[in-house]
């Protein structure tokens, strides 16, 4: 123990070193915490005062907010008794309903039907526009007029039927009567004897097709049926539906016709209805068994379609043939 306590034992120099080392360490001590607090005290203090504010804003608001909504209360209400008023109004201007054209009706009128100048002004800008009610719902393109007049007044309206509507249905007859007019004219055009502005006064025909038409016409030798008028390219089956009430063949007179035992294969080709097949066989056979008596001695030959055979035969004329 002696021993131990030894240890603590300080000479006169060891002491006063000591306590200036305490000293030293108690001035740190105080002046580190004195910095601590210094340093710490600023910021309950700006909450401090950041809270103070921030109530006081509350309040200044509140009394703000109860002055606003007592201003708005008492705006409200009184809205609301001029809606009452404005609604009790129509009640009173109902009994003054009365059956009425809103083209061009008088601005007393308008005022008696219970609505107000500034929607009057609207109804007479479109009018002065060139504006025009046709039907009862045009009036709610007016956007001054709103579904709850519109509902009110809409059993009253009564539209005459404007002048400019008998104007357009007379010139509809009109036009019909032209159509028709122009479809009598068409309907004389016979397709073996016209030329091509005649064709092309039907409808769906023009420059090209109606030389078209008139070329096949050449080729087959005339026609003999209009329905041959869908074997020409470019006639589609709307074409044709506009245009056959309004041609016709008048005589077959005009065709031409091929001396079935005269031809030689090359000329017989040439027709659109026969193949080069068909005519080598026409003429081979009739070569084999002798010249052809009608048109049922085609059938012998036994390749030849019975379609084929009917399509040809108006074109065709025999040596005992009376044709």
């Amino acid at each position: 123990m002696k021993k131990l306590l030894a240890y603590f034992k300080f000479n006169k120099t060891e002491q006063n070193g000591f306590f200036i080392i305490l000293m030293i360490i108690v001035l740190f001590v105080t002046i580190y915490s004195l910095l601590k607090r210094s340093a710490e005290d600023p910021i309950p203090n700006q909450a401090k005062v950041f809270e103070q504010s921030f109530n006081d804003s509350l309040e200044i608001s509140g009394s703000a907010n109860k002055q606003e909504m007592n201003i708005s209360y008492s705006t409200t209400s009184s809205k609301n008794e001029n809606k009452a008023l404005v609604s009790r109004s129509p009640v009173l201007e109902e009994s003054k309903l009365f059956y009425f054209d809103p083209n061009n009706l008088p601005h007393a009128d308008w005022h008696k039907l219970g609505l107000s100048d500034k929607q009057i002004t609207v109804l007479k800008n479109y009018e002065s526009k060139g504006g025009r009610f046709r039907k009862k719902t045009d009036l709610m393109k007016i956007y001054s007029i709103n579904d709850r007049l519109y509902k009110r007044l809409e059993p009253y309206i009564q539209i005459k039927t404007s002048p400019d509507s008998e104007i357009t249905k007379q010139q509809n007859r009109t036009s019909l009567l032209y159509d028709k007019f122009e479809r009598n004219k068409a309907e004389l055009i016979d397709i073996n004897t016209c030329d091509t502005t005649a064709l092309k006064s039907l409808k769906g025909i023009g420059s090209v097709l109606s030389k078209r038409i008139l070329k096949y016409k050449d080729v087959l030798g005339g026609f003999y049926r209009i329905e041959q008028l869908k074997e020409v390219y470019g006639v589609t089956a709307e074409t044709y539906d506009l245009i056959k009430d309004y041609i016709v063949v008048s005589s077959l007179d005009g065709i031409k016709k091929i001396n079935i035992n005269k031809v030689d294969a090359i000329s017989l080709a040439k027709h659109p209805y026969l193949s080069p097949k068909d005519a080598k066989l026409i003429v081979n056979y009739r070569d084999q068994h002798g010249s052809y008596v009608n048109i049922e001695d085609l059938t012998k030959i036994g390749t030849l379609s019975d379609l084929a055979i009917a399509k040809i035969a108006p074109y065709l004329i025999f040596e005992n043939d009376s044709r």
